[in-house]
């Protein structure tokens, strides 16, 4: 390059544009009283202590009839189609979270 010359500054843009996602809402449930329950936890730290905690309060205040607890490997990753599938056959309502 010689001194005359001016130097290119290349900026890269890594987003990608948005895209839009059309999924229907399940239906709502008159109330929790003698449905199943999932929580789907995402194995962050103290996130099976908050899920058993809450999952005590629901059965005292809605009598919930059962709770299926599925774990994801990390928060970075989807539940497999097989966790998911496993909720959708055997609960009525499913609570996704995490903790720290």
């Amino acid at each position: 390059m010689t001194t005359t010359e001016k130097a290119k500054l290349i900026v890269l843009d890594p987003t990608a544009a948005p895209r839009e996602m059309v999924q229907a809402m399940a239906p709502a449930l008159d109330g929790l009283g003698g449905q199943s329950l999932g929580f789907l936890w995402n194995s962050k730290p103290n996130g099976d202590l908050l899920f058993e905690r809450l999952e005590k309060l629901l059965r005292e205040k809605y009598e919930i009839a059962d709770v299926v607890y599925k774990r994801k490997p990390t928060a970075s990753l989807p539940a497999t189609d097989a966790v998911l599938e496993e909720l959708v056959g055997s609960v009525q309502a499913v609570i996704v979270g995490l903790a720290d």
